[in-house]
């Protein structure tokens, strides 16, 4: 694909909502905005999703991260809102990162069943991470993002805008996302975007359990990365046109 091509892909996607007046900023901010220190784990909150970034992860590819999934997310709700149309919405989703860089071989949303009781969403996303990439790697991976989970909860803010897209009692969708660096400098990524039956919970997807002896749910995880040569190219384009409004959508959590 042409980098004009991408570029008028970017122009013709749709801006962010507006915010109403029971906004994000009318919760108190619990966290002073610090450096980010590179040798040291991190997250990011948006709505329905949680970035996990492993040490080396450099301030400008977290907001990379970030902006790309922001604005494709977005992009798919638009199109595709309803509940019954997940695999509609994934399929968006995913081919829209591949425009902006992303470099994705599935497309496609599973269904995966686990048959474990008492399962919170992090160990979900557990499960199914150690089916790509092996047990000891996903028990790493992991463990950064029970720690971001543990951080959102204490926010009233981050919970907000996670929840921003949630509706109790209904299917929930989220992603909870490993980011680390590869030794060429790219960000990698296990894009983990997960859909389940969450109508017994009444807290939101945060503080769900699993309370049936299995649990059938919907999957897209892929391991993915950004091809930096390909995003340079448009970074000033993405920034110029959704940073200022994405920043109303996008908490950075203290490093771990």
């Amino acid at each position: 694909m042409h980098i004009e091509e991408r570029l008028q892909f970017i122009d013709s996607l749709a801006p962010l909502p507006v915010l109403t007046t029971r906004s994000f900023a009318n919760v108190p901010e619990q966290y002073s905005a610090q450096p980010h220190d590179i040798n040291k784990p991190t997250a990011s909150v948006m709505p329905d999703t949680i970035d996990a970034f492993l040490p080396g992860v450099s301030e400008q590819m977290i907001d990379d991260v970030n902006l790309c999934k922001l604005v494709m997310q977005n992009a798919a709700d638009k199109l595709f809102p309803k509940e019954d149309q997940l695999f509609e919405w994934y399929k968006c989703y995913v081919d829209g990162l591949s425009k902006l860089g992303w470099v994705i071989q599935n497309k496609n949303m599973q269904e995966v069943r686990i048959t474990k009781i008492g399962l919170t969403m992090d160990q979900v996303a557990l499960e199914i991470v150690a089916g790509l990439i092996g047990p000891n790697p996903a028990g790493i991976l992991a463990n950064v993002a029970k720690k971001a989970i543990e951080e959102v909860k204490k926010s009233p803010k981050a919970i907000e805008i996670f929840d921003k897209n949630t509706k109790l009692g209904a299917q929930a969708k989220f992603d909870i996302a490993p980011v680390w660096m590869d030794n060429i400098g790219q960000a990698n990524m296990i894009l983990n975007c997960i859909s389940l039956d969450a109508r017994e919970s009444t807290h939101g997807i945060l503080f769900w359990k699993t309370t049936r002896q299995s649990t059938t749910i919907k999957s897209g995880a892929v391991r993915t990365y950004l091809n930096n040569k390909t995003f340079s190219g448009l970074r000033e384009t993405l920034y110029k046109k959704y940073l200022k409004d994405a920043e109303k959508f996008i908490i950075d959590l203290p490093d771990f």
